[in-house]
């Protein structure tokens, strides 16, 4: 089973970075339309995003409808081997972490935890018909929201992948 995960990863992975800009752009909309039509996420207020890379769905049609909905919008860091989630503002600073993905320059006053979120949207790999994520394989969104697991009553966040159909 190991070596067939590694397979389909690479697989995932070749085929998303395969795709081109315009079809990323347009699923990007289209996720992000989708979002915004969400009966539960019109009254919450801290939302969690990733930064794209590889191909994957873009958050930046989302952030900025989130922005003009005056909603918060937190970005994740690497703290140790889980995220934290630092303000993405129209005006923050961008810089690669240790895996080329864009962070926000943030002081560490700013940081929230992820159960300081309403809703996080998580990048995937893969997904099944019950919703089970499959991710890059380093674990840190496992772990960061294992609590999601742990507790019968948790309320938030609400977790929600972003994917392309074929990712199913």
């Amino acid at each position: 089973m190991h070596c067939d995960l590694q397979q389909l990863r690479r697989n995932l992975k070749n085929r998303r970075a395969s795709l081109h800009p315009a079809e990323i752009a347009s699923a990007s909309l289209t996720v992000a339309a989708t979002f915004w039509c969400l009966p539960c996420v019109q009254r919450v207020s801290n939302i969690g995003i990733y930064m794209a890379v590889a191909g994957e769905i873009d958050c930046e049609p989302l952030i900025k409808m989130g922005w003009l909905r005056k909603k918060r919008i937190f970005a994740p860091v690497l703290a140790k081997n889980k995220l934290k989630f630092a303000p993405l503002n129209p005006d923050s600073k961008l810089l690669p972490n240790r895996f080329d993905i864009l962070e926000p320059v943030y002081s560490n006053s700013d940081l929230i935890g992820p159960r300081q979120l309403n809703i996080a949207i998580v990048p995937l790999l893969a997904f099944d018909i019950q919703l089970n994520r499959i991710g890059m394989g380093a674990g840190y969104y496992d772990r960061t929201f294992a609590f999601t697991k742990r507790q019968k009553n948790w309320r938030h966040p609400l977790l929600i992948g972003a994917a392309y159909s074929f990712q199913q």
